[in-house]
């Protein structure tokens, strides 16, 4: 009798034991895949963060010397953070009219461009005349392309471009310099 009843102490410690393992290897889990699942929000912020510094560019056809200058230096910055060269995951380019300026001296060319030219992403304009009494511009033609200037990268969705059409319309500058409002059609 004495030895039934150690045997069932004994049987009650070992199930006592699976149920704490067990338990243990449940909570290690869950905190396993909570980690991964926040991992996974925090890049996806991440990548969300940086495409917005891109995207707000789209369908905009006033972009100034100034701000192209400004998206160079991200992408600079971005490229030498992660050593980036062409062809990696998490490298990007900054294009105008086609052409990598990544390379080109900034300060000369906002000295040549900073109060002539200006450029659209993922639109294309043309100018109808331009309303010097109410301060307007009136396009004949105002097109919103998505995402032809814009590439992302399909491994990591990063953008991996971001293409600058001039716009060489001198009037349409000045217009744009005086602070007129564009009239879309």
């Amino acid at each position: 009798m004495e030895n039934a009843s150690k045997a069932l102490i004994m049987a009650g410690e070992v199930l006592i034991g699976i149920l704490i393992l067990s338990l243990a290897s449940y909570l290690v889990m869950s905190f396993g895949n909570f980690s991964k699942h926040l991992n996974t929000q925090m890049s996806e912020s991440q990548i969300t963060s940086f495409n917005v510094r891109f995207t707000n560019y789209s369908g905009r056809a006033n972009i100034s010397a100034q701000e192209i200058a400004t998206i160079v230096n991200f992408v600079k910055q971005n490229n030498a953070e992660y050593e980036a060269s062409p062809g990696d995951d998490y490298y990007a380019d900054v294009l105008i009219d086609g052409k990598s300026i990544l390379h080109n001296d900034l300060n000369a060319y906002l000295d040549n461009n900073k109060n002539s030219t200006f450029y659209s992403c993922n639109c294309d304009i043309k100018v109808k005349s331009i309303d010097d009494t109410n301060g307007k511009i009136i396009l004949s033609k105002y097109d919103r392309i998505d995402n032809r200037d814009i590439l992302y990268n399909d491994n990591t969705s990063l953008v991996t471009s971001i293409n600058f059409r001039s716009i060489t319309d001198q009037n349409y500058a000045t217009a744009l310099l005086k602070g007129y409002n564009l009239e879309i059609p």
